[in-house]
């Protein structure tokens, strides 16, 4: 044999080698086939009622240990820091009013007798973490949340309701979101891969495992050690109305300085006195192309300020209020009112507050319609339809699930395959690209 012959033997025998590992990472068809309650919103009682993942006896020598118990997650974000003290601190910010953004945000003081007093202390008198009155509702994929200028392929959530001291679940949700780090196109799709393959798996002791690996990769102790406590998380969202009337909700990051959970203005959302006034109408005027335009325009974000005054909430209340204002582009009026925090969680999608719902143990938590797409109907509808709350005649359909699923399915097909079929702009204009650098939702609150 000459050397060309067997050089030629081993070029085509590592060409065949490298299309097997590719047919064995992808393992699957265009479309790829996905199952949303496996890979995207995450409700069964084996994952949130896992035994060993969602307990935490306070050891953290084993992975598994409390991996998706709130204690064990909130003492990771705490980094080098007391997690009790960590906990005890962020409970602080409703304790008193706070400056934020200049809004006077008022305190709730009932935190302390439904959650800080009833919480189980340790000896010293500190928050026992290992007993939090925390239980899990869900965990999410948000795909269509990547940034690749901000290192992100998506983002992945934990959604935990809070407990009365009975353990009956209060009106009050906390959402922890975490940025799934990534620093090529390549780093996006192996994350997108990762989760689909959950969709391939039966529900079980084998996909809790699958699971672990994927959520310990965001949310394990000093995973981004260039970030404050080497935590990834992004932000801390709370939606309640257990502590106070109205509904409210927050949002909190770590700050820079003393490394704890600090309140700062929510995103996407003006402050409420705003509403139908002419500061609105002139903000949606001037930014309507990048509001039309499509999310992917970075200078749709609500501002901090416009016009030389203060401009997003440092909380916002949730009466099922309806934004509007007399913009000259209605549907730039509704995109700006869907994508605040209370308008998203309100009579813009015909939702009751809440897209997770709390949920007594033993049961799975409900979805909005908003969130599914479905009915109460028989049969259950695609999408559900929603009237426009300022005009009364324009309908708009909703499902997120199905627009998340489409967006994943065209990242995970890989290009020397048949391209799935794009779906249509929706309601909020997002066109399904699967295209790697930035998601379609990237500016979305909810």
């Amino acid at each position: 044999m000459t050397d060309n012959m067997y050089i030629r033997i081993v070029r085509t025998l590592l060409a065949l080698l490298a299309l097997a590992l590719t047919n064995s990472a992808y393992a699957l068809t265009c479309p790829a086939p996905l199952t949303s309650g496996k890979s995207l919103m995450i409700t069964d009682l084996s994952v949130v009622e896992d035994p060993v993942r969602t307990a935490w006896s306070g050891s953290t020598t084993t992975t598994s240990d409390g991996a998706w118990s709130f204690g064990r997650l909130m003492a990771n974000m705490a980094g080098p820091h007391n997690p009790s003290d960590f906990v005890r601190n962020w409970l602080k910010n409703w304790e008193t009013a706070r400056q934020v953004n200049h809004f006077t945000v008022a305190a709730r003081p009932s935190i302390k007798s439904l959650v800080i007093d009833p919480w189980p202390k340790l000896r010293n008198g500190k928050l026992d973490l290992t007993r939090a009155p925390m239980h899990l509702l869900a965990i999410v994929y948000r795909p269509d949340l990547r940034d690749l200028s901000r290192r992100k392929a998506g983002e992945g959530r934990f959604v935990f309701g809070v407990l009365d001291p009975a353990g009956a679940p209060l009106s009050f949700m906390v959402i922890l979101e975490y940025s799934l780090p990534a620093k090529t196109k390549t780093d996006v799709r192996n994350w997108a891969l990762a989760l689909q393959k959950l969709s391939t798996l039966k529900f079980g002791s084998a996909y809790n495992r699958e699971l672990e690996k994927i959520t310990n990769r965001f949310t394990g102790k000093n995973v981004a050690p260039t970030k404050i406590n080497g935590s990834d998380i992004s932000q801390v969202r709370t939606n309640e109305i257990a502590l106070d009337v109205p509904w409210e909700l927050r949002e909190f990051r770590l700050h820079t300085r003393n490394k704890s959970l600090r309140e700062v203005a929510v995103q996407q959302t003006p402050a409420l006195d705003f509403n139908n006034t002419a500061i609105l109408a002139d903000w949606v005027n001037a930014n309507t192309g990048a509001i039309i335009g499509g999310s992917g325009n970075k200078s749709i974000e609500v501002p901090l300020s416009f016009n030389g005054v203060p401009f997003r909430a440092g909380a916002i209340a949730n009466n099922i209020d309806v934004w509007d204002s007399s913009a000259t582009n209605r549907e730039a009026m509704f995109r700006v009112a869907i994508n605040t925090c209370n308008g998203c969680h309100g009579a813009e999608t015909n939702t009751g507050f809440l897209h997770i719902s709390p949920r007594e143990r033993g049961s799975v938590s409900s979805l909005s319609g908003f969130i599914t797409g479905t009915t109460t109907g028989t049969p259950a509808t695609t999408t559900i339809s929603v009237s426009d709350p300022r005009d009364g005649s324009t309908t708009r359909e909703f499902n997120e699930l199905e627009f998340r699923k489409a967006d994943l399915t065209a990242i995970i097909c890989p290009p020397h395959k048949k391209t799935p079929a794009v779906a249509p702009p929706d309601a909020l204009g997002r066109a399904t690209t699967g295209k790697l650098g930035r998601g379609p939702s990237i500016n979305l609150a909810h």
